[in-house]
């Protein structure tokens, strides 16, 4: 049997706001890279609906190593990860692999992202009662489970690796929770359009700074100053 951890977080924003910062690929990269730390986040998505996604995302942790032993480290603890989302359950189902060990492990998420009401609680407090309102919002539940095939060191294994997400989950929350606290939510959402056009004026600019287009350019300028030349050498007609 896998051993398992979950975790619940409350977020200031419905299920369905959550479900699409989650398909933000730019938002993403910003929690995976300034958040929880890693050095590399590449992902490749496919919609075969809309808002239903296949993501294959590859990561990289950030190590404080010398450079030869670092480009070993980060080898062996970078891991892949296989994730469907589902707009209709408001889900996600990933499959981790990692780059060594992918053969002896399972180790799978599973995420849901469930609407709360507002609720009002009642204090009483030297006689005197209060209320007080807790915001909607939504309540993000991440189950984590590890299964290790190799009994060798099972227990301990198993152990570490829900250490390990216990502390990216939290990272994750706390990295989240200041961004939507101190940016707008459509703000955030707009990075994916940001990231686009910058991807296309850095192919502009690649272009433009490419060996052909200078060729191009200095060829095109070399013929104008030949036509040039050509005219300004060639005998006027004489008038009768």
């Amino acid at each position: 049997m896998p051993r398992e951890a979950r975790y619940d977080t409350l977020y200031p924003v419905s299920a369905r706001q959550y479900y699409d910062l989650m398909l933000s690929s730019a938002f993403q990269r910003d929690v995976h890279v300034n958040g929880l730390g890693m050095r590399v986040w590449d992902n490749v998505d496919e919609y075969p609906r809309p808002r239903r996604l296949h993501r294959k995302a590859y990561s990289e942790p950030t190590l404080r190593l010398p450079k030869w032993m670092a480009r070993f480290a980060r080898k062996s603890q970078a891991y892949t990860e296989y994730s469907e989302f589902d707009p209709e359950t408001l889900s996600r189902t990933t499959r981790v692999v990692p780059t060594l060990g992918a053969n002896v492990m399972e180790f799978t998420v599973e995420e849901r992202y469930v609407d709360r009401e507002p609720s009002a609680n009642s204090k009483t407090k030297r006689g005197k009662r209060s209320t007080t309102v807790e915001r909607a919002g939504c309540v993000v539940i991440s189950v984590v489970r590890i299964r290790c095939k190799v009994r060798l060191f099972r227990n301990l294994f198993e152990r570490w690796i829900l250490e390990q997400s216990e502390l990216k989950v939290a990272q994750r929350d706390a990295y989240v929770l200041n961004a939507l606290k101190e940016n707008a939510y459509d703000d955030l959402l707009a990075r994916d359009e940001l990231e686009k056009a910058q991807s296309q004026r850095d192919a502009i600019d690649a272009h433009a700074s490419s060996p052909l287009t200078s060729i191009a350019r200095t060829a095109t300028a070399s013929a104008a100053i030949v036509v040039v030349r050509l005219l300004v050498a060639r005998p006027g007609r004489r008038s009768r």
